[in-house]
Order: structure tokens, then sequence, then C-alpha cells
């Protein structure tokens, strides 16, 4: 921890707890209010908890090497401004956070990002992305302030249940090209192959398996064969679709767009409220492919780069 003020202090973990969680998707529905998306990853980290709720008594060294750290602001004894990095591979953080809006313009947030970021230096990562809402003027402010540079943009599309309803009423109800067949343990190696194909992982064998985990994950199938790798996960009324590609050899042959219809089959035989995904903004074949399944933009998430090297 590091004392700021007398009631007011950082804390700093590899790891959030339940209790960090629900804490912090309180402060994240007060930020939302202002019809902002806030791609902070919460779901995921907490289910990453066992994995990294050991690197809470590692040395400083080991600290700065684990995928993921958390730094949150107090006041008072509550979360008013959080900042957290991810690492999915390769030589880039992922910053992204929030700040309530009665603490905002009092340089709270800045206070995590400078710490945030000599960590990522010590780290020796050469650059950082800073994600923010298109739509957040704060957010687009500080990004400015801190030199960070438009690297690319990304939508957020949604599918709402309604939407779906009728939209399937009028498709064609025959059998489909695919078929989503969720993946086994035994099926760990296969899931790395498609990552290295669809997009170029090249980690070692550990992250390869922290990476391609069967978590989530289901294997694309014409007949009996295995043409892609698509990942689901369900929160309370969301169905969230991530880890999506078709392999090379079976692209242009409207398997993607077979491949989603039945994700979203899947997603609303649950009784989910929405499907939703992330795409980058110059992605045409994908937003081809989510498009014709119904999937509408609701907001832009930039990603700017700042230089830490």
């Amino acid at each position: 921890m590091f004392s700021i003020n007398k009631d007011d202090y950082i804390e700093m973990k590899a790891a959030i707890t339940k209790e960090d969680y629900n804490n912090l998707k309180e402060l994240e529905a007060v930020c939302t209010k202002e019809d902002i998306n806030l791609k902070l990853e919460l779901e995921y980290k907490l289910s990453q908890q066992s994995l990294t709720a050991e690197a809470q008594a590692l040395t400083e060294k080991d600290f700065r090497s684990s995928c993921m750290k958390e730094y949150i602001y107090y006041s008072q004894g509550r979360p008013v401004s959080y900042l957290g990095i991810c690492n999915f591979g390769g030589n880039v953080y992922e910053l992204n956070g929030m700040t309530h809006p009665d603490f905002r313009n009092k340089g709270i947030f800045r206070r995590l990002y400078e710490h945030a970021f000599t960590e990522c230096r010590l780290a020796n990562k050469k650059s950082l992305l800073l994600l923010t809402d298109g739509n957040s003027p704060s957010g687009n402010s500080f990004v400015k302030t801190v030199g960070g540079v438009l690297s690319f943009s990304e939508y957020r599309m949604e599918l709402l249940a309604g939407e779906y309803a009728a939209r399937n009423n009028d498709l064609n109800n025959g059998l489909s090209q695919v078929v989503l067949v969720e993946a086994q343990p035994g099926d760990i190696s296969l899931l790395h192959e498609c990552d290295k194909l669809l997009f170029g992982d090249e980690e070692n064998e550990e992250e390869a398996e922290y990476i391609s985990s069967i978590d989530n994950s289901y294997l694309i199938k014409k007949e009996d064969i295995t043409i892609g790798k698509i990942k689901i996960d369900f929160s309370e009324n969301t169905g969230f679709i991530y880890g999506f590609g078709i392999l090379p050899d079976y692209r242009g042959l409207g398997y993607g767009k077979a491949a989603i219809g039945e994700a979203l089959k899947e997603i609303f035989s649950r009784g989910l409220e929405k499907a939703a995904l992330d795409v980058a903004a110059a992605n045409d074949r994908a937003l081809y492919i989510y498009t014709g399944n119904g999937f509408k933009e609701v907001s832009v998430m930039r990603y700017y780069e700042v230089k830490v090297m």
C-alpha cells in the first residue's frame, strides 16, 4: 500500500478478490451511467483468481513478471478509482480503468497510472495500450495528456434476445453447415494449433496452455473436421463471444457466419438477454459476418499507444 492522504491510500495487488470484484462492479455501475463502455475484464480476472492468488505473497521481482496487476484508490474506505493491467501475450500491456465522477480532475487516476507506468517500464515493456470509450470525454482527455497516439479502434457489438428471435423466425431453419463441440482436456494442443494459425501466437508451452485453456472453448467442426474455434463467456444476462476464427483453408465459404449462428443458438437457448462481442473497426471480414447475424454497433473502444522504452 502507498499512503496518499490521511484517509486515502492505493492498494496494489496481482489479483482481485471476490470482495474487490463486487466493489469494482458497484463503481463500474456508477461510471457506465454516462453511457460508456468500460473494458475492464473483471469477470475474467476473477475467474483467474485461483491461478494467481499465490502471487499476492510473491517477491517484488516475481510480482512484476505476473500477467495482471491491479491498482485501486480508496477514499474513506471505499474504492473511487481503479486501473488494471492485462498482458495477453507479446510485449504490450493493456491498461483500462475508471474514476468515480465525484473524484475526477483531482489527479487520482494519474497517480495510479504513474505506478502502473513504472511497473511496465521495470517489466521491460516497449509500449502500453490505453483503452477508452470514444464517447468518454474524461478518458480521451487523459490519454492525450500522457501522449497517447491512436493505434486502432474496436467496436462493441450486441444482439438482443428479442431481435434474435425476430430474425430467427425469418431465417431458413435448415441444418447448419457447422456444429460447435465443447472442448475437452485432450483438445488443448489442437486449440493452441488453431491459435497459432488464427492469431500468430508464439508463446511457450506453459503460456500456450494458459491462453488456449478449454474454459468456454468450442471447436467449430464441419462433419468430423475442425475448421475453427470460438469462445463464449456466459454471465448473468450476456453471452460474450471472443477468440473466434475460421482456419484459412475454410474461409470464404460461409462457415464463419454459420458458426456465429450456432453460437447465438447456444447463448439464447440459455435464456440470456443479449449476445455481445468486440471487433476491430478495420476487420471488414468479421464485421460482415457479425452484421449478417444481426449484431449492431453500440460503442467504440479506442486503443492509444504510449511508448515506455
